[in-house]
C-alpha cells in the first residue's frame, strides 16, 4: 500500500463552503444521512471522552507516542473498532507501514463489516485494480452502503463519503465512467469534499471515459460491417465520348464550377435550362453515363475542374428540373465502389446528390426504397438516400408518415436479410437508426432496440442503444438542416462558398449551431464550480483527509464522535485559530470563541 505523502487539514469553521449545485443525486437513496456526529455504540462511555482527542492527534500530530497509548486501548477495548482505526493511521503517517497493514488485517479478522477498515482495504486492492478481490471483500460489487447494510436506515455523512469514494474508484477499475459518474455526483452533493480533491476525481474520472470512448470506438470499429461495393463497368470502358443531341452540353466539358476553373456563366446555364425537357435530360443521364464508361480515361489524365465537373454540373441541372427521368443514371453512378465516388466528388458527395434525392421525394420513394435493399452497394451511396429522405421531412413535417413508412420497410428488410454478407451493413444500420431518432419516429423503437439487440448497429456511429432511445423521445440536440438552393444560388456558392454565407446569411442554422454548443457546454457546466474563484479558499464544510495522488487510498477517518457540550463551570482545553492553546479554563470564559469559531474545544 502506497504511503499518502500529502494530508488534507482539518475543516476550518471559518473557510468560505463551495457553491455547489443543486443536490440532485441525493434524493431517492432510500436511507437517510446524519450531518451531526454518531455516537460509536460499542464504546464505553469512560472511552468516549477520548475519542476526539484521539481522532485528531492521530490525524495532525501522530508520533510513536500515540501509537504506545493506542496499542494500550486497544488491548483494553478489543470491541471498539475506531481504536484499530487511529492506530492504522497513526503507523502509516510515522512511516511505518508495515505496523500499519498488520493492524488493517487485525482490523477486518476481527471486524470485518467495519466500514472504515473495508474501503481502505478495497482501495489497497484497487491501487492494483484488483476488482475482484473487492468484489471478494464486499460480497460482490460496491455498488451502494445500504445494499451492503440493509439493517441501517441512516448513515452518517463520512461513512456515505467513504464508501462511496471506494465505490467511484471501484468502477474507475472497471472502466465504468457513467457508474463513476454517479458516484462522483454523490461524492459532490455530500458536500463532504474541498474542490482541489473534487477536481482529482473529476480529472481521473475524465482520463478514463476518454480512454473507455477512444476504446469503444476501436472495438466498434473492428467490429463493424460495411460494404465497398465494386465497379460495375470494367467491361465497358471507352475513350470515346458520348453523342449528344444537343451541342451546347459540351459545355459542361469546358467549364468548372470554382472561380479559377472559369466558371459556367448564368446566361450559358438558362439556355441549357430552355433546352426541350426530353432530349435535354436524355443527354444530361448520358453525362452522368459518361463518368463511368470513361472512368479509366479520366483517371489517366491530369485532373482539371475546368473540364471535370461536367458530373457535377449535370447533377445541378437534373435538381433544378427535378428530373425523375434521370434518376436510372443517378442511381447507376452510386453502384459503383468507393473509389469511384472520391474520384469524382471527393468529400462533396452529399452536395450533390442529397438536392436530387430531395427532389424525388415522396414521389419516387418506392424506387429508391429497391435501390436500399439491393445488395453490393457501397454504405455511403445508400447513406446519401437516407439522409436525402431526412432531410426532406425535416423541411416537410408533413411527410413524416409516409417517411415512417419507408423507414420501417428499409430497416425491416435489413433485419430479415441479416445472414447476407451482401447486405449485411452495421453502419448502414447505425445511420438509417440516427435518421429515425431524428425525425423522431418512435413507432420504430421496436425494430431499433431489434437491431441493437442482435449487435448489427456501429455504435460509434450515433451512440448505443439508451442514448438512441432517449433522443427519439426528446432531441439532445438540434438537427442540422440543409437548405436547397435554387440553381442560381448553388453556382453562386461553388464559385465562392465563404463569400456565398457571408452574404447569405442563415439565422436559423446560426441559432442551431449555438444551441448545440450551449448543450454541450450545459454538460460542462454541471461541474463549473469545480474551477471558479481557483485563489479563493475552495475547503468545503466537514473537509475530510484524502489520498495523494495515485496512492490509491482513502484516508482512515471515522465520523468524529463529540462529547455533550461541557457545563459553564467546567474547565476545557481550547485551540485558537491562531494556534495557541489554552488549558484548564472554564467553559464560560472561552463559550463565546468557541460560539464564534474563533477556537475549538480539545
Amino acid at each position: 500500500m502506497a504511503i499518502l505523502d500529502k494530508l488534507a487539514d482539518l475543516f476550518n469553521p471559518g473557510n468560505k463552503p463551495a457553491s455547489l449545485p443543486e443536490r440532485t443525486s441525493l434524493q431517492n437513496l432510500g436511507y437517510g444521512i446524519s450531518y451531526e456526529p454518531m455516537p460509536d455504540p460499542a464504546a464505553p462511555p469512560q472511552l468516549n471522552e477520548q475519542l476526539e482527542d484521539l481522532y485528531y492527534e492521530s490525524r495532525h500530530r501522530p508520533s510513536n507516542a500515540l501509537a504506545k497509548r493506542l496499542r494500550k486501548l486497544v488491548q483494553q477495548y478489543p470491541d471498539v473498532a475506531i481504536l484499530k482505526n487511529y492506530l492504522t493511521t497513526t503507523y502509516m503517517l510515522t512511516g511505518q507501514q508495515r505496523l500499519s497493514n498488520q493492524v488493517l488485517e487485525q482490523t477486518l479478522e476481527q471486524h470485518p463489516r467495519y466500514l472504515i477498515g473495508l474501503v481502505n482495504k478495497a482501495n489497497q486492492l484497487l491501487a492494483k485494480n484488483d476488482t475482484a478481490a473487492v468484489e471478494d471483500l464486499f460480497g460482490g460489487p460496491p455498488v451502494d452502503i445500504a445494499q451492503f447494510y440493509p439493517e441501517r436506515q441512516e448513515f452518517h455523512q463520512s461513512e456515505v463519503g467513504h464508501f462511496t469514494f471506494a465505490s467511484f474508484n471501484y468502477y474507475l477499475a472497471k472502466k465504468d465512467p457513467d457508474a463513476a459518474l454517479a458516484r462522483l455526483r454523490l461524492l459532490r452533493d455530500l458536500n463532504y469534499h474541498n474542490l482541489e480533491q473534487l477536481r482529482e476525481m473529476k480529472g481521473r474520472l475524465d482520463a478514463v471515459r476518454m480512454a473507455h470512448n477512444l476504446a469503444k470506438m476501436r472495438e466498434g470499429m473492428d467490429d463493424a460491417v460495411t460494404i465497398e461495393g465494386y465497379f460495375r463497368s470494367e467491361d465497358q470502358q471507352t475513350d470515346e465520348p458520348p453523342v449528344f443531341e444537343h451541342p451546347d452540353i459540351q459545355w459542361l466539358y469546358e467549364h468548372g464550377l470554382d472561380a479559377t476553373s472559369n466558371p459556367l456563366t448564368a446566361q450559358k446555364c438558362d439556355v441549357l435550362l430552355a433546352l426541350p425537357r426530353a432530349s435535354l435530360t436524355a443527354d444530361l443521364s448520358k453525362v452522368l453515363l459518361d463518368i463511368i464508361y470513361r472512368y479509366e480515361h479520366f483517371q489517366a489524365i491530369e485532373w482539371n475542374s475546368s473540364q471535370n465537373d461536367f458530373a457535377s454540373h449535370a447533377l445541378l441541372l437534373a435538381t433544378e428540373l427535378q428530373a425523375d427521368e434521370c434518376l436510372p443514371a443517378v442511381l447507376e453512378t452510386l453502384r459503383q465502389h468507393t473509389e469511384f465516388r472520391e474520384f469524382w466528388w471527393g468529400d462533396y458527395l452529399t452536395e450533390f446528390y442529397e438536392p436530387y434525392f430531395r427532389q424525388m421525394l415522396p414521389n419516387h420513394a418506392d424506387t429508391l426504397k429497391v435501390f436500399m435493399q439491393e445488395p453490393d452497394i457501397n454504405t455511403y451511396s445508400k447513406v446519401l438516400v437516407s439522409e436525402a429522405y431526412m432531410q426532406q421531412t425535416l423541411a416537410n413535417p408533413a411527410l413524416k408518415p409516409v417517411a415512417q413508412l419507408w423507414y420501417r420497410d428499409v430497416l425491416t428488410y435489413l433485419l430479415d436479410h441479416a445472414d447476407d454478407e451482401r447486405l449485411l451493413d452495421t453502419d448502414l444500420m447505425a445511420y438509417l437508426i440516427g435518421a429515425i431518432s431524428e425525425l423522431q419516429l418512435t413507432d420504430l423503437l421496436p425494430l431499433v432496440r431489434d437491431a441493437y439487440g442482435r449487435d448489427l448497429v456501429t455504435e460509434a456511429i450515433h451512440g448505443d442503444l439508451a442514448y438512441i432511445e432517449k433522443k427519439i423521445v426528446e432531441p439532445i440536440y438540434p438537427t442540422a438542416r440543409n437548405p436547397l438552393r435554387s440553381i442560381a444560388d448553388q453556382y453562386e456558392f461553388w464559385r465562392d462558398p465563404t463569400a456565398y454565407r457571408q452574404v447569405h446569411l442563415d439565422p436559423e442554422r446560426k441559432e442551431r449551431a449555438d444551441e448545440f454548443i450551449k448543450g454541450i457546454m450545459a454538460q460542462e457546466d454541471e461541474w463549473a464550480f469545480l474551477y471558479e474563484d481557483d485563489d479563493e479558499d475552495d475547503e468545503l464544510p466537514n473537509g475530510t483527509l484524502f489520498p495523494s495522488r495515485g496512492s490509491g487510498l482513502f484516508s482512515p477517518v471515522q465520523p468524529v464522535i463529540k462529547q455533550p457540550a461541557p457545563g459553564r463551570n467546567d474547565k476545557v482545553m481550547v485551540r485558537y485559530t491562531d494556534g495557541k492553546l489554552v488549558n484548564d479554563v472554564k467553559y464560560k470564559k472561552v463559550e463565546a470563541d468557541v460560539t464564534a469559531g474563533r477556537c475549538e474545544l480539545l
